[in-house]
């Protein structure tokens, strides 16, 4: 009988793993849970920039994030599936199979929403008078509401219930719906039976009535007047009555043939409505041509009214309202000028391939999202984008996502296919590689990088110096050079690097300024100065490992 080669080496690499592992113990190698561990892409526990003590675990699927000053959790994701953020301020966001469901809490308005599309919506608000109102809306026909006075309303659709503040409506009452309903709203009260048949209204505005589709009267005292026969065939109304006589808008309709609409200075007729129709206003030299509608459409004349051009799908225009957009084979080509209090927007897009605009701020209003100066962004799909901002950047390698960028998708989806992102905010620098296998997290006072559990560097300065710590093999080599001169060797810190996890403050001088003659002044001592009394190994920035 042969003897298999491989379970003889087996108990030899068993031996050599255990004595690694012992060595590195004996060594006092174990890193503490106050230190930084990496072993992306399997878990990773590390300061990011700022400070923020972050973990994550399984190439980016699980992530947490630690207010660096309470330690109170603030972020927590299993990704794609769940997330909760929790804010300073007390707002609340959390997800759950994004974007289907979500919560989020306001804490500055004391209110909640809940919900999970299309299924079921509740919302929850806490009035001035401390009273806190809610609703809740499960589909295909429950809904329930409470209100200021204590009253609770249940609405079991088609069967009954009563609903207010509900869509449009002030008040709806229904009974075996379509057979009875009634609707209260601005003052005006319609019971409907056998909805769309038959309605009565009465109230503000006065009577209207229809016995649907034959004859019906929709009106409203000194606004409009609205009648049909034979719906949809024969239609005839007065409309912006209250307007007086030059706004009055008077029409009929013959469907499908034909019908017309005229104020004073102006008509409008349709031909096989909705597919040739023809506008002009005497007064403002507006016009307006539809035919066939919605391929073609066209109109202009008036310079205080938008100019539209379009021959669907091959081309259309549009200028007006501050906007001037171009469409080329819709909807695949656009470019669009916007035009803000704070600035201009240009914008142009080749779906799905590039997108990219540059955003001019000349200066900063109440409305503005961002500072003054140039924004730029580039999106080339799937190859990946940047956006260049004053104080901030980011660049995401393999993007996707051929839609505009949503903020739910780069936080749960992002990190499956990206290779390679870097985010800059002032003096704050993160960037990542797939599963998490490089990182970088920079800010004022240290800059911090890893390759997985087989490099790592820190670099800080203490009294001004530059001090460059590095970490090899898991933790089992680590050592620190500095400005001021010398090596030293650290103790192992398995399975590395070991890095605190709280950064030292920068202690680099600020620059000096002019020179002045202040021979009586006191000498200002060197930011930090106090450390150089002691050795450099005895720093607490690297604490002793376990």
């Amino acid at each position: 009988m042969t003897a298999d080669p491989d379970s003889n080496q087996r108990p030899l690499r068993t031996s050599l793993l255990g004595a690694v592992l012992g060595a590195a113990c004996l060594l006092g190698a174990c890193a503490g849970p106050s230190t930084e561990r990496n072993l992306a892409p399997f878990f990773s526990s590390h300061s990011a920039a700022g400070g923020v003590p972050e973990v994550e675990a399984l190439g980016g699927a699980v992530v947490t994030r630690k207010d660096p000053s309470s330690g109170d959790r603030r972020y927590w994701a299993v990704r794609p599936i769940l997330s909760n953020r929790r804010e300073p301020n007390g707002d609340q966001r959390s997800w759950f199979l994004p974007p289907l469901g979500q919560v989020k809490k306001d804490a500055s308005e004391q209110s909640e929403v809940t919900q999970f599309i299309p299924l079921a919506r509740y919302a929850s608000q806490i009035e001035d008078d401390g009273f806190k109102t809610w609703s809740l809306l499960v589909l295909p026909g429950i809904y329930l509401s409470s209100h200021e006075d204590g009253r609770v309303q249940r609405a079991f659709f088609p069967f009954g219930g009563v609903v207010e503040k509900f869509l449009s409506l002030d008040r709806g009452t229904f009974v075996l719906f379509p057979l009875w309903l009634r609707t209260e709203r601005n003052g005006r009260t319609t019971d409907h039976f056998l909805w769309p048949f038959f309605s009565y209204s009465r109230g503000t505005g006065g009577t209207a009535w229809r016995a649907w589709p034959v004859v019906g009267n929709v009106s409203w005292d000194g606004r409009y007047d609205r009648w049909f026969f034979l719906w949809p065939f024969f239609h005839w109304q007065r409309n912006d009555v209250q307007y007086g006589e030059e706004q009055t808008r008077s029409s009929w309709m013959f469907w499908p043939l034909g019908g017309q609409a005229r104020r004073p200075e102006a008509t409008s007729t349709s031909v096989l409505w909705p597919v040739f129709g023809y506008a002009h206003d005497k007064r403002s030299g507006f016009w307006a041509w539809d035919g066939p509608w919605p391929l073609v459409v066209f109109q202009g004349g008036d310079p205080d009214r938008a100019t539209r051009k379009r021959v669907w799908p091959f081309y259309s225009s549009y200028e007006g309202d501050g906007m001037t957009s171009k469409w080329v084979a819709w909807p695949l080509v656009n470019w669009r000028h916007e035009e803000y209090d704070d600035g201009t927007k240009d914008t142009f897009k080749a779906f799905p391939l590039w997108r990219s605009y540059t955003r001019e701020r000349a200066y900063v209003t109440p409305q503005s999202t961002g500072p003054a100066g140039t924004e730029r962004y580039r999106k080339a799909w799937p190859f990946g984008r940047v956006r260049k901002a004053p104080e901030q950047s980011d660049l995401h390698v393999v993007d996707l996502n051929p839609f505009p960028d949503y903020e739910f998708v780069d936080e749960h989806y992002a990190w499956l296919w990206e290779l390679y992102t870097r985010r800059r905010n002032r003096e704050e620098v993160r960037s990542r590689a797939w599963l998490g296998l490089w990182r970088r997290e920079k800010d004022a006072d240290e800059d911090r990088r890893s390759l997985s559990a087989l490099w790592s560097a820190r670099d800080y300065t203490r009294a001004g110096l530059e001090v460059h710590e590095r970490s090899l093999l898991f933790g089992l080599i680590r050592y620190r050079t500095s400005e001021a001169g010398g090596f030293e060797l650290l103790p192992s810190s398995f399975p590395g690097p070991g890095w605190p996890m709280r950064r030292t403050p920068s202690s680099t001088p600020p620059a000096l300024g002019p020179q002045r003659s202040t021979s009586s002044a006191a000498p200002v001592p060197l930011v930090g100065a106090h450390r150089l009394t002691r050795p450099l190994a005895m720093a607490a920035d690297s604490p002793p490992s376990r």
